[in-house]
């Protein structure tokens, strides 16, 4: 019994045990109660316990942190409607502290990721508290400014990619305290003494040195002070170490800075202030500082956000909505008149202007434009008639007049001296000039015309008489005296280096030359001459004997050693592919040559040599065995019996198949069967007498038997036909029947 009496309250316990799991975990998950409500503090310490504590790791403690910054964020956001703004400012402020020790305890390779993640929650919760409401602060309570001035500490730490993770450890020093509400203490006990409370206490002395206040240093302004100066009641425990307890007459601020008074003063003196512009946050400049003269109108705070640096200021021109840029800026001196926003569009670059000069109408370029130094004198917009590009300008040269070029245009270096104009005729290309040579009289070409590099020294007009074409020259080398060819003229590469006289003496023809090659001695012909490709490298000498003629020239093929044809000459196609020293062994006349058609193997003739038209074609080597003598071949005729494919009958021979008489052994012996008799009416083997004109294949009766007659004697014969007599007569015999 009582065995089962356990089993039924450990079923119980372990059945409540999962629903409280469950609903706990679902609280946690969910997250559904606000800060103030009844069934938060469960969902809270839900939260903690399997949001928390109960993570697997470092990283899942992180995440969860983060998650439950959101939440908190949600829940102040939420709040605001609801009256429990202050309880949502302290649980935040608690998941803030817990969020930075989370994410500074996790792995260093996933902190990146987390510090991107804690970055948007610290800006999203900074935009929260400015529109947050407090009334009453109570002592334990913080306060929306001392949270946003942490979030800024915060936001700054993590905007620094390099120190971030160092700004983070150190603000995770300051310790998360349990935002719950403490319970309130009994004020009595059993003997009825209250252990909260002293009634009317006395401040007791104590000697110098014997309470140690290290939790708050006597240093400064507060050494030498009495006891009794900052506990006036007598009552030692619980004073607030907070400035305004003391000094709260002496506070000008009036609240706005917050009450932690350490973020800008120190100990020693009041005017030793070192303030955190971070602090004002929902503040604007204008409430402490007068701006200049002129100064934009706007919030200060929306060009001023670097609170370290004034100076630091970047304005959004964006935001200036129809004000002109006049309003603030000064134009430069001479600028165009119109609103500034017709060009200057982009905001964010001033320089970034775009003109529309199709709209100035009647204005002249020069009314903004200072021409160029000697540009003309004429209106702009005749020639610049393209707005959107200055450059893209036509200038009408038939207008000018009398004006000469000289009047606007700077003539080359060493340009002819005349008029421009008696040459550049053509006002709408000055290239189209042409200059009449024929006007500069006496004056030499080198006037205008510098002479090439080694030109002849004469003078130009020697050789250039005509104007009209200075290619059209003729010089006359039959004046040039002993000057050498080579005083204007470079020998071409390899040259013979004799005298250039010696060879060209004909003056009016340089290609009229005649080398003397008797005159070389024992110079070799490659010394100047390259030998064509594959030539004999021998020495040219010795085959090349006649100085006049190099083509008259005998090579003895004796001198080759054992060196092949092919070495020099390139066989014909189809040419037999062994040496050819093997056939050709006369060295002086290449077609003496003979083959020895016995070594050739297995090789046919047909490989070499072509056959005749109409020839058998059965391989070669079965007829012609004898490989001396092509004409010496023996055909086997037998199994063949087409002979007309090969031969001609001779003329007025039978037209039958050949193979009916002739056997493959011999033309002669060969057996005729004529049916009908040969020596019929005296024929006597004459086959003309019945095959006219030799023509075997028809025959005739009527070159004996008169026609007429026979068709008379036949008219009551039925069947009777006239031209086939052998019809009824097979053996020439005459029938009775």
């Amino acid at each position: 019994m009582l065995r089962r009496v356990l089993l039924i309250v450990l079923g119980v316990v372990l059945f409540l045990f999962i629903v409280g799991s469950a609903t706990t975990y679902t609280l946690a998950d969910n997250g559904r109660f606000l800060p103030g409500a009844r069934w938060f503090d469960v969902q809270w310490s839900s939260e903690q316990t399997w949001l928390i504590e109960l993570q697997p790791s470092a990283l899942n403690r992180a995440e969860a942190g983060l998650r439950l910054l959101g939440r908190r964020l949600d829940d102040l956001e939420a709040c605001q409607a609801q009256q429990c703004a202050q309880p949502a400012l302290n649980y935040l402020n608690f998941a803030v502290n817990q969020a930075i020790t989370a994410v500074n305890n996790a792995p260093a390779d996933d902190q990146a990721a987390l510090h991107e993640e804690l970055h948007t929650l610290t800006r999203r919760a900074l935009a929260l508290l400015e529109t947050v409401e407090v009334v009453t602060v109570r002592e334990t309570d913080i306060s929306p400014e001392e949270l946003t001035a942490r979030l800024e500490t915060l936001l700054a730490a993590l905007t620094d990619p390099g120190g971030a993770a160092a700004a983070i450890a150190q603000l995770d020093g300051r310790t998360a305290v349990n935002p719950r509400p403490a319970s309130q203490p009994d004020e009595s006990n059993s003997s009825g003494f209250s252990l909260s409370r002293l009634v009317d206490p006395r401040a007791v002395p104590f000697p110098e040195g014997a309470v140690d206040h290290s939790f708050f240093p006597l240093t400064g302004g507060h050494d030498n002070l009495e006891c009794t100066a900052c506990h006036t009641t007598g009552d030692y425990q619980g004073t607030s170490p907070s400035c305004l307890n003391c000094h709260a007459k002496d506070e000008p601020h009036e609240g706005q800075y917050g009450t932690t008074c350490t973020n800008c003063h120190v100990i020693e003196s009041w005017k030793l202030v070192n303030f955190d512009h971070t602090m004002v946050s929902g503040q604007d400049c204008a409430n402490c500082h007068k701006p200049p003269a002129n100064h934009f109108q706007g919030a200060c705070s929306a060009c001023h956000t670097d609170t370290t640096d004034f100076r630091n200021a970047v304005f959004n021109h964006a935001t200036i909505g129809s004000t002109d840029c006049s309003a603030c800026h000064q134009p430069p001196a001479n600028h165009f008149q119109g609103a500034c926003k017709a060009c200057h569009t982009d905001t964010t670059d001033f320089r970034n202007a775009v003109f529309n000069h199709s709209t100035i109408g009647g204005t002249d370029c020069s009314a903004c434009h200072q021409p160029p130094a000697n540009h003309f004198q004429g209106a702009c917009r005749a020639c610049h008639t393209d707005t959107s590009n200055f450059r893209n300008a036509s200038f009408n040269h038939s207008t000018i007049g009398n004006t000469d070029c000289s009047a606007c245009h700077q003539p080359p270096a060493n340009h002819f001296q005349g008029a421009c104009r008696d040459c550049h005729t053509d006002t709408g290309n000055f290239r189209n000039a042409s200059f009449n040579h024929s006007t500069i009289g006496g004056t030499d070409c080198s006037a205008c015309h510098n002479p090439p590099a080694n030109h002849f020294q004469g003078a130009c007009r020697d050789c250039h008489t005509d104007t009209g074409n200075f290619r059209n020259a003729s010089f006359n080398h039959a004046t040039i005296g002993g000057t050498d060819c080579s005083a204007c003229h470079n020998p071409p590469a390899n040259h013979f280096q004799g005298a250039c006289k010696a060879c060209h003496t004909d003056t009016s023809n340089f290609r009229n030359a005649s080398f003397s090659h008797s005159t070389i001695g024992n110079t070799d012909c490659s010394a100047c001459h390259n030998p064509p490709a594959n030539h004999f490298q021998g020495a040219c000498r010795a085959c090349h004997t006649d100085t006049s003629n190099f083509r008259n020239a005998s090579f003895s093929h004796s001198t080759i050693g054992n060196t092949d044809c092919s070495a020099c000459h390139q066989p014909p196609a189809n040419h037999f592919q062994g040496a050819c020293r093997d056939c050709h062994t006369d060295t002086s006349n290449f077609r003496n040559a003979g083959f020895n058609h016995s070594t050739i193997g297995g090789t046919d003739c047909s490989a070499c040599h072509q056959p005749p038209g109409n020839h058998f074609p059965g391989a070669c080597r079965n007829c012609h065995t004898d490989t001396s003598n092509f004409h010496n071949v023996s055909f086997n005729h037998a199994g063949l019996t087409d002979c007309q494919s090969c031969h001609t009958r001779p003329s007025n021979h039978f037209q039958g198949q050949c193979s009916d008489c002739h056997n493959t052994s011999s033309w002669g012996d060969a057996t005729f069967t004529h049916s009908f008799p040969i020596n019929h009416e005296g024929a006597n083997g004459n086959c003309s007498t019945c095959h006219p004109g030799g023509n075997t294949g028809t025959y005739t009766c009527t070159a004996c038997h008169d026609q007429q007659r026979m068709d008379n004697k036949h008219q009551e014969v039925g069947g009777y036909n006239g031209t086939n007599c052998a019809q009824c007569h097979p053996d020439g015999r005459e029938h009775d029947d």
